[in-house]
This record gives structure tokens, C-alpha cells and sequence, in this order.
């Protein structure tokens, strides 16, 4: 009976947001929306009612979705990724909506306005089921942000997206290093992990992480200075060549960087899973659907190289339960979301989850734990 009732919510929150919310929402620019969005859900989960009435509607829960991952406790693994709130202003929206963990960022040293066009910074791409983005990594700054947030008691893990300012397209190896130690520094004891962010496609500067010389430089400086009681991820761009993701993946393992997010957004110019007509801004990076299959394939190479040490947080084009099982499968320990929601409703992180536990039951496991992995065998080093 409770399961029909779970089905009949989730179809009729489904037939709502697809028939009356999405078509309003969408005759918005989708900067726009954004930002009205973001202001409504900020007034809704600010009293009990607000976010009593949210859960309602979308909360699910089930002890087959529990998980730990690097000493952090997840009531499920599906999390909103880096992106959604720059800023971090709706943390208390995220557990009603059924959300297991939720990243804020991706923020910066320094205060960043972004690309310019405000308002005219992300494009629909209806028929691809994908957002293009062009933000620039606009937000408040480290300072301003971590002042907001401190002690605040968080109901569900925060993860903290530490991202390079993007004021200048010169690159300047200290400065550089120096603007994520600020970011990191200024949230010593806010949220439950951090992630550092080198992959940002819509800056001026590029990836100039990708160097090993560099990356070195960089994970060395952030492990003297992060909370050690923190695991620290690193989060990389999803077009890299095999030999560049080695690079980063090894280098992950020589500084004891625990984890990894896979990946960031994917660039038109190395994609053809997305229809060409819909491209009609030539910059920025594209989200969804067309990023599904190469952030899985990423995410099977990186869980075989580092043999299942590192921590995987699979990000891209997760719409469903199947996406998110298959993620976990090919070795990610946890998954994050944006796009799916903003085509199908905020009821669909409650749906993913409540498939998570058939795909569990039929597969024979108990929890996540056991599923991770499971269909990206590791290979046998003694046969080699």
C-alpha cells in the first residue's frame, strides 16, 4: 500500500510539474528562472511549514540507501552537484527535497561576477535534455559565503566547491594556489568534505591544472592547510585524454586526496551527443544528457586505475534510477544531479531513490556499499 501511495505522489507531482510548472517556468530565461526559483525555494524552506510541506510532497527514505563514504554518513547517494547554489542559500530546502547531500559552489577566493550577460548565461537545449553553460563561476567569494554559513547545523553533508577566481586570464602558478587556500581556509569547520575544482570550462585561464608540475604544487600546498578530519576530492574536466586523467589520478593517490567527482561539464567541441541546432551560443559547456555516457566512461577508467581507492562521485546526466545504478555499477560511491530536475521536477531525487532499492533487491544487494563497482570488474594484476 505505501508503495502505491509513494507511485501515486510521484505520478501526480510528475503530471503537475510537465503540465502547469515546467511550461510556466520555461516562458522565463532559464538565468531567470533561476533566480526567481532560487528566491521562492529560499522564502518556502525558511520556516517549519515551508519545509514540512516539501517533504511531504517529495521526501523518501529507506535503510538500503544508507551509506558511508570516507567517514561521512549519507541517508542516500543521490546529491545535488556543484553549480546549482553558487552560493549556498538553499541548504535547508535540500534534505526536504529528499536529497542525500548537497555541493555549494563552485566558490572562489575572491569575489567573482562572472561572464559577462548576466541573465543571459545559460541556454535550453529541449530535444539534447541539456542546460549550456556559460556562469564564469560568478558567487559572493570565500569570505562572504563561509561568514553566512558558519555554525550553521547542516541536516544532511555539505560539500564545499573550491574553484580558482576568475578575474584574469594570466596565469600565475602562486597566485593561483593561494586563491583555493583562502577558499579552503575560510571554511575550516563548515560542511563535511571539500572538493577542489580544476576544471572549470568557462574560465579565462583554462585548465592549467592538468599539469602535473602544477598539480603537484597545488595538493601539496592544499594538504598543509586543510581540516585533516575532512576528505578532500578533486573534481576534473570530462574531456581529458587518458593519459591526462592518469596523470590527475595518480597524482590523487601520491598526495592522499581521497576522492574524485566525475566530471565536470562537457564542451561541444569534443561531444557529438547533442543536437547541432540547438547549439546557438557558441561558448560555454553543456550539462545533462550529452555528458551521461563519457562521465560513466570516465567514471569506469578512474574506479580501474586507482583499483577502487579513490572515492567516485559520478555527475552527468542522471535522470533516473537506471543512470544512477549504472554510475554506481561502474565504481562511483555516490552520484550528483542538476539538469534532471530542472527537466522532470524536484520529485525525481525521491523517484531515483526509490528505484536505487528495486534495482538493489533484484541485483541481491543490501546496500549501496555492495553495488558499487559491481559491474566494472577490477583487473587481476597478477595475470599481467
Amino acid at each position: 500500500m505505501l508503495n502505491f501511495i509513494l507511485w501515486l505522489r510521484a505520478f501526480i507531482n510528475g503530471l503537475v510539474y510537465r503540465f502547469v510548472l515546467k511550461p510556466l517556468i520555461f516562458l522565463w530565461a532559464p538565468e531567470v528562472a533561476h533566480n526567481k526559483l532560487k528566491i521562492f525555494g529560499k522564502a518556502l524552506s525558511s520556516n517549519a511549514l515551508g519545509r514540512s510541506f516539501l517533504k511531504l510532497m517529495f521526501f523518501y527514505q529507506n535503510k538500503r540507501l544508507n551509506t558511508v563514504v570516507d567517514g561521512v554518513h549519507y541517508k542516500n547517494p543521490v546529491g545535488l552537484s556543484a553549480g546549482f547554489d553558487k552560493d549556498g542559500e538553499l541548504t535547508d530546502a535540500y534534505p526536504a527535497l529528499g536529497f542525500g547531500f548537497a555541493e555549494l559552489g563552485s566558490i572562489t577566493g575572491e569575489v567573482c561576477p562572472g561572464n559577462p550577460g548576466v541573465g543571459r548565461r545559460l541556454f535550453r537545449m529541449l530535444k539534447s535534455k541539456s542546460i549550456l553553460v556559460w556562469y564564469g563561476l560568478n558567487n559572493q567569494g570565500a569570505i562572504k559565503v563561509a561568514e553566512r554559513l558558519r555554525g550553521k547545523k547542516f541536516q544532511i553533508p555539505i560539500g564545499i566547491n573550491a574553484a580558482k577566481s576568475n578575474l584574469s586570464a594570466h596565469f600565475e602558478l602562486e597566485d593561483s594556489i593561494a586563491d583555493y587556500v583562502k577558499t579552503v581556509k575560510a571554511f575550516d569547520g563548515i560542511g563535511d568534505y571539500y572538493t577542489i575544482n580544476i576544471s572549470c570550462p568557462n574560465t579565462q585561464d583554462c585548465e592549467p591544472f592538468v599539469d602535473k608540475d602544477n598539480l603537484d604544487a597545488l595538493l601539496k600546498a592544499l594538504n598543509e592547510v586543510r581540516a585533516k578530519d575532512r576528505p578532500m576530492y578533486l573534481k576534473f574536466a570530462a574531456d581529458l585524454s587518458e593519459t591526462e586523467l592518469n596523470v590527475i589520478v595518480d597524482a590523487c593517490l601520491e598526495h592522499g586526496i581521497e576522492g574524485v567527482v566525475l566530471t565536470n561539464l562537457a564542451k561541444p567541441e569534443f561531444n557529438k551527443e547533442f543536437i547541432k541546432e540547438e547549439l546557438t551560443f557558441h561558448s560555454g559547456a553543456m550539462s545533462g544528457l550529452p555528458l551521461q555516457r563519457i562521465a560513466t566512461s570516465v567514471v569506469r577508467h578512474v574506479y580501474r586505475r586507482s583499483r577502487g581507492k579513490l572515492t567516485i562521485v559520478g555527475v552527468g546526466g542522471i535522470f533516473n534510477a537506471d543512470d544512477a545504478y549504472e554510475k554506481i555499477t561502474s565504481g562511483a560511491n555516490l552520484v550528483e544531479m542538476i539538469t534532471g530536475m530542472i527537466f522532470d521536477g524536484p520529485q525525481v531525487m525521491g523517484e531515483i531513490n526509490r528505484g536505487l532499492v528495486k534495482l538493489l533487491e533484484k541485483d541481491g544487494f543490501s546496500s549501496i556499499e555492495e553495488a558499487v563497482g559491481s559491474r566494472n570488474p577490477l583487473p587481476d594484476l597478477k595475470k599481467g
